[in-house]
């Protein structure tokens, strides 16, 4: 028996008893009541819990920051698929160092890199959630090995490739498949709304004709929402861009304008509003438009280009012609970091400094 100030300020006497046992063992009890009590708040989570016991308080915190669909989807995916099985039988005090880092060691290699980030990304939340309960002492993600990605050098297409590629897509698209069948007509349209703004494939596909104003000097388009596969939902028209940062408002080249215009007047209208509806004037999904664009850059020898090539061209023609800081803005992005690292293609080319330097090699005598 002993009295014990407990996490709420007041002192409570606690005891402890083993029927059958001597005396040591009921004091080890206590003893470990005791520390359990002293490294936790309440009784929700302790030393001794396991770790899955503390998913449904961490989805709570989730809850409050108003996750995108997708996000929660692969939240749930990695939770429930990986950190559960994983290590969800862990008890909080057996959550180490090692322990933690021996299982992203082991999902990297069975599912991925980008899994194992997830998880880690998650983990961390879980277990700094159990830090402040006091049920551990530190978050054992702080020390774990990073895990790396292989970065791959950013590719974007150049003045000249952008427009033979839209010399070649317009084209190509007034031709006939392998079947006769007429061609998919609008691939151009959709990737000229992309070079026009750097917006991403969804969120062109979510372009509403509310969001538009042709009238206006010059014509802009606002991006507002993002068509996303939502699980048990399908398609759907999400109420936001991928980040708040994407809500923008674009003033528009006159190449997006007069295509805009176009369509204004010969695209039949569709309850969803949408620019760019499906051919049963339902929303358009960007996996079915990705699958399109695969056949047509393999027939035009684009086969490097994806949709998210269009964004990456954007944000460099405007780094290197108005700075780092202009195209961070184009994009949305919070940080100049991200669209330095991701979406501007390297230069090889140095600065010509050549009469700079030519003071080395100079005789000095005029």
């Amino acid at each position: 028996m002993a009295r014990f100030r407990d996490f709420d300020g007041k002192t409570r006497q606690v005891e402890r008893r083993v029927p059958g046992k001597n005396g040591a063992a009921a004091e080890r009890a206590l003893v470990a009541e005791l520390l359990d009590r002293a490294n936790s708040v309440g009784a929700d989570i302790t030393r001794e819990s396991r770790l899955s016991s503390i998913v449904p308080l961490w989805w709570g915190e989730q809850g409050e920051k108003n996750l995108a669909d997708r996000t929660r989807d692969r939240y749930t995916d990695v939770v429930d698929n990986h950190i559960i099985p994983g290590v969800g039988n862990l008890r909080m005090r057996e959550a180490t160092v090692p322990a933690i880092d021996r299982f992203l060691k082991t999902l990297s290699a069975s599912s991925g890199k980008s899994t194992a980030k997830h998880a880690k990304s998650i983990l961390s939340g879980m277990l700094g959630l159990a830090v402040r309960h006091g049920a551990l002492d530190a978050n054992p993600l702080r020390d774990v090995s990073p895990i790396r990605t292989d970065s791959k050098a950013v590719r974007a297409l150049t003045v000249d490739e952008a427009r033979a590629l839209r010399a070649g897509l317009q084209i190509w698209q007034e031709g006939k498949n392998a079947a006769g069948r007429a061609r998919p007509q609008d691939l151009l349209d959709v990737i000229d709304v992309m070079l026009a703004t750097g917006c991403r494939i969804g969120e062109a596909m979510a372009l509403r004709w509310s969001d538009i104003d042709l009238a206006s000097t010059p014509a802009t388009a606002t991006i507002n929402g993002t068509v996303i596969f939502a699980k048990g939902q399908g398609l759907k028209w999400q109420a936001h861009p991928k980040s708040e940062g994407s809500r923008l408002t674009y003033s528009l080249p006159a190449f997006a304008r007069d295509m805009l215009f176009r369509r204004s007047t010969e695209v039949v209208r569709n309850p969803y509003d949408v620019v760019f509806p499906s051919a049963t004037g339902t929303l358009r999904d960007p996996s079915n438009y990705r699958k399109q664009w695969n056949k047509a850059r393999e027939d035009l020898g684009f086969a490097w280009v994806t949709p998210h090539t269009f964004r990456k061209s954007v944000g460099t023609i405007l780094a290197n012609s108005s700075g780092i800081d202009a195209a961070a803005a184009q994009l949305g992005h919070s940080s100049t970091a991200i669209t330095s690292r991701h979406y501007v293609e390297r230069s090889l080319a140095a600065p010509d400094h050549a009469e700079i330097l030519q003071a080395f090699g100079s005789t000095g005598d005029g």
